[in-house]
């Protein structure tokens, strides 16, 4: 080049220039972590030698300095009342309306009928579909029509005030379609409750309501506290009571949840009363019943729960709308005490 041994100064001509800067609209890199090793304590170390130094720490140290697994979901919980669970959910019922509400539909029912007032959601009936190896749960089954199982299930969703929360149950109902006895034609026959249906439907509106799934599987299947038991005892005037031997909490919620499993439609609720405004399910007639016009159309019968406390214990009675102890008013009540009891 011609230079000789004159020395280069490349410093010469350099100019100051300012640092490179993020240009407006546009975010900073981030920085990919998958080959980053850490310490003991999560700061990053570059030899083995400090690396292994971090993991000898005392196993006791380590344990303090591990992350909670399933830390509790402030808010909402399932609550256990003997073997029955329920949701308690934190806030106003008409917050927690607004959540049951978007999960039924979400969950793809179709709602039959809704009382906000008695904070009732009522679900058409849904087809089982038969089990095929590929289900991951057994809500999993419902709401295929493509295949005909005989089987079919719907819920009834009940929301509750309390002291500065709500209280939500849910009960299934099943059916069956069985031969009637000249073997052509078909009827719907009640099934049992299933617990794993209730339990499941549970675990998932708590999901809804903002909990991890892992944890509220836990709250599932965590096990239920023991509660009083409760007898039917004939009274002078020879009708009958159901003696429970818990406090009047938890038996209202208890006769609550086995009116809904007897059937019965409850209307309306006083709690500072402690009653239940119940009333017998509509019958669906067919084309053929509509015939017998000497039938009384509304055949629907209307009776008072009533829950007594006692202290210790509370006395529950059924009578009809006039205070009377009908024959009817009975039958129903030893329903309801078969479904304390269950």
């Amino acid at each position: 080049m011609g230079l000789g041994s004159k020395p280069i100064d490349y410093k010469a001509g350099a100019a100051q220039t300012p640092s490179l800067e993020v240009p407006p609209g546009l975010t900073a890199p981030q920085t990919d972590d998958t080959y980053k090793v850490e310490g003991a304590e999560g700061e990053s170390v570059a030899t083995y030698s400090a690396y292994a130094k971090d993991k000898s720490a005392p196993a006791a140290v380590q344990k303090e300095q591990a992350p909670t697994v399933l830390a509790p979901v402030k808010g909402v919980s399932i609550e256990h009342d003997g073997d029955k669970r329920y949701l308690k959910v934190d806030g106003s019922a008409e917050r927690a309306w607004s959540v049951v509400e978007s999960f039924v539909r979400e969950a793809g029912f179709k709602i039959q009928s809704e009382d906000q007032a008695a904070g009732i959601i009522e679900t058409q009936w849904a087809e089982n579909r038969p089990k095929d190896g590929k289900d991951s749960g057994i809500l999993s089954k419902i709401f295929n029509g493509l295949f005909s199982s005989g089987e079919r299930n719907r819920f009834r969703f009940r929301l509750e005030r309390a002291k500065e929360s709500t209280n939500i149950y849910v009960t299934e109902y099943g059916q069956e379609e069985v031969l009637d006895s000249s073997g052509i034609t078909t009827s719907w026959k009640m099934l049992p409750n299933d617990p794993e249906l209730e339990a499941e439907m549970l675990q998932r509106l708590m999901v809804r309501f903002g909990a991890n799934p892992d944890q509220a599987a836990v709250a599932t299947t965590n096990g239920a506290a023991a509660s009083g038991g409760a007898n039917l005892v004939q009274v002078f005037d020879g009708s009958s009571i159901i003696v429970i031997n818990d406090a009047f909490d938890k038996s209202w919620r208890r006769v609550g949840l086995a009116i809904e499993k007897t059937g019965l439609v409850v209307e309306d609720k006083d709690r500072e009363k402690g009653i239940y405004y119940v009333r017998t399910p509509e019958a669906k007639s067919g084309w053929l019943q509509k015939f017998e016009f000497w039938k009384d159309e509304d055949a629907t019968q209307h009776f008072r729960v009533n829950v007594k406390d006692n202290g210790a214990s509370c006395d529950v009675s059924m009578s009809d709308m006039n205070g009377e102890n009908s024959a009817e008013a009975g039958r129903q009540l030893q329903a309801i005490y078969k479904n304390i009891n269950q």
